[in-house]
């Protein structure tokens, strides 16, 4: 039987034998650690990088003879000010003359010095025999004895060469020739949108969040060179370090030839990391930065694609050694089957749903401080959650066009166990019988207007100009498409930003029976805004401040979703046309905004017995 191991070395192999020159004796080459005095050299005959002791930036990465990176690679934490390591100690953790030469890992480590966060920081490089590429990986520390701890971002930042990358690859929809980095720029509003002042691109925008990516299937980006013939990749394996769950947003690249692992993140109203008189540790990583040649940007991305494959199927690892690291024995397994049944919609399906494990506590949307493992589910509803860390979770799933989440409690994980759940059965919140609704649920506003070109400055202004009169939807004859705006904005008034009011009108063949109707406000996004409901011009609800995910001004189509039902007596509605008003209250700014996932009304009696004909 071949092991694991020997899979993954043929995998590398196949790869470089395509991609770089497969000679025997750089294959077989001897990894070796050369020490600088203030730096230490890895080289393993494919890729050689310089690490500096004292602060672990990486000086310089070297692969078939060329300088890959134009300054030197870096990582660095916040809590509202940057802080690098600065004071760190060296150590060589695995020394290749006690291994045959097949790896070597280095470890550059820090104490809290009572500066910033109170966290001891530990950054590890890692390079073996035959890999195109390192290793590298993070582990934060906060012994109990510590003050609180907060950590906003944390990211390892690479600035490639101009000379070598001018291709930037975020995804197959996101990949095209970048200006170099010295080109001209006009700064914009919000500061990230920059527009190219010169040069072939000139009057062209970008902005760092147009090139944001969703964490839950994302695993590859990077540059490449269409002269060079060369690519230089970020392979994640595993998003269980992940914080936020599938759904957050994560920087990749950007203009500048810049080149991002984001360890974790609270852009688009994500939480940060909050320790308190506690001990706590969380490794992030270990990523691969991958190297390869001999292709145009095409292949060489299929084959970046191909090498992050081949590394998911790797993981976990069973080379690396850190007791904060748990091996696939000791880790767990959680399977079952997801069945919804939603008697107003025969057509509910688990199919390709997000089913995922994460802490009971709070939304899993606003954790950041433990890991979380998601998978979808098949066609059948059925999931394999593998290689689990031992621990207890609650299982959550969720899936388009279904509003709500399944939740099962309990879901305890000991080392090497596999855990079957059988078959879940999941029954969707109802409160009445559906009267209508606008959008489908899979918690974006992709299907309104501009849901498929949202990554574009300035798309604020544009709706005074295509909604003079704001949104005024009739149901059963507008269109979701053109007549629901992707974002409920605020628009400028006698030079005074102000909420708007979106209006929803249908009819009704007569008065309905008194009973509680309940509007379903199922909200992609929100920026400090509110809203208040207003049925046929009476008050009946009010949602309170809303949100602070900017996903508006960061070119997304959805931030942090969240429900909100407002229950009233259905006998405010009356015979003929009724209207139901969404007002965003808050003004001030125009970054105050909601983004609608889905809008429903649920009413206590036969839609049918009274609809208008």
């Amino acid at each position: 039987m071949t092991t694991a191991p020997a899979r993954h070395f043929a995998a590398i192999l196949l790869l470089a034998a395509i991609f770089t020159p497969a000679r025997a004796d750089v294959l077989d080459h001897n990894v070796t650690v050369a020490d600088h005095g203030a730096s230490v050299v890895l080289d393993n005959g494919l890729v050689s990088l310089e690490i500096l002791k004292t602060n672990g930036n990486i000086q310089s990465i070297h692969y078939q003879g060329k300088s890959i990176i134009a300054e030197p690679a870096y990582l660095d934490w916040n809590n509202g000010q940057d802080f690098h390591l600065g004071n760190a100690r060296y150590a060589l953790r695995a020394d290749p003359r006690q291994n045959g030469g097949d790896l070597a890992e280095v470890v550059i480590a820090e104490k809290f010095n009572g500066t910033g966060p109170a966290l001891d920081i530990a950054l590890h490089y890692i390079l073996r025999r035959g890999d195109s590429g390192f290793y590298t990986y993070a582990v934060f520390n906060h012994p109990a004895a510590y003050p609180p701890a907060q950590l906003n971002q944390s990211r390892m930042v690479f600035r490639l060469s101009d000379n070598l990358f001018d291709f930037i690859n975020v995804d197959d929809d996101r990949r095209h020739v970048m200006p170099p980095s010295d080109t001209p720029t006009q700064e914009l509003g919000p500061k990230e949108s920059l527009r190219f002042a010169s040069g072939p691109f000139q009057n062209q925008i970008t902005d760092k969040y147009h090139f944001y990516a969703d964490a839950g299937e994302h695993y590859v980006h990077g540059w490449s060179g269409t002269s060079s013939q060369l690519g230089c990749w970020l392979i994640g394996a595993s998003t269980e370090d992940r914080n936020g769950g599938p759904t957050k947003q994560y920087n990749t690249v950007q203009f500048g030839r810049l080149f991002l692992k984001i360890l974790t993140c609270d852009h688009y109203g994500a939480s940060s990391v909050s320790i308190g008189a506690e001990s706590w540790s969380k490794l992030y990583g270990p990523w691969l930065v991958y190297l390869n040649s001999g292709g145009n940007p095409d292949q060489l991305w299929d084959n970046a694609k191909q090498k992050a494959a081949a590394e998911r199927a790797a993981w976990p690892y069973a080379w690396m050694n850190d007791p904060l690291y748990p091996a696939a024995a000791e880790r767990a397994s959680v399977t079952g089957r997801l069945i919804i049944t939603d008697p107003q919609d025969p057509a509910a399906s688990s199919a390709n749903a997000w089913v995922g494990l994460a802490a009971p506590s709070p939304d899993w949307q606003k954790q950041s401080d433990a890991y979380q493992f998601w998978v979808r589910a098949a066609k059948d509803g059925s999931f394999t959650i593998p290689n689990v860390r031992p621990g207890n979770y609650t299982l959550y799933s969720f899936v388009d066009g279904v509003m709500d989440q399944f939740r099962h409690n309990g879901v305890n994980l000991v080392a090497g166990h596999k855990l079957a759940l059988g078959t879940l059965d999941w029954t969707p919140v109802r409160y009445g019988r559906q009267l209508w609704q606008i959008g489908t649920p899979d918690r974006t506003a992709k299907e309104f207007r501009h849901g498929d070109d949202y990554r574009q400055w300035g798309l604020w202004l544009k709706y005074p100009q295509e909604f003079p009169n704001d949104v005024h939807f009739v149901i059963g004859k507008s269109n979701e498409r053109t007549d629901w705006n992707y974002c409920q904005m605020t628009v400028l008034k006698n030079g005074q930003y102000v909420g708007t009011d979106w209006t929803i009108s249908f009819d009704l063949a007569k008065k309905p029976p008194a009973g509680n109707a309940t509007l379903r406000l199922a909200l992609a996004s929100a920026q400090n805004s509110a809203l208040r409901v207003f049925v046929n011009g009476t008050s009946v609800g009010d949602t309170g401040l809303l949100g602070a995910d900017n996903a508006m001004a960061r070119a997304g189509i959805h931030g942090q979703y969240s429900e909100h039902d407002m229950a009233f007596d259905s006998s405010l509605f009356r015979t003929g046309t009724n209207v139901i008003t969404l007002r965003q209250r808050q003004g001030g700014s125009p970054w105050k905004e909601v983004m609608y996932d889905c809008v429903r009304l649920e009413v206590p009696f036969d839609p049918f017995s009274i609809a208008a004909k």
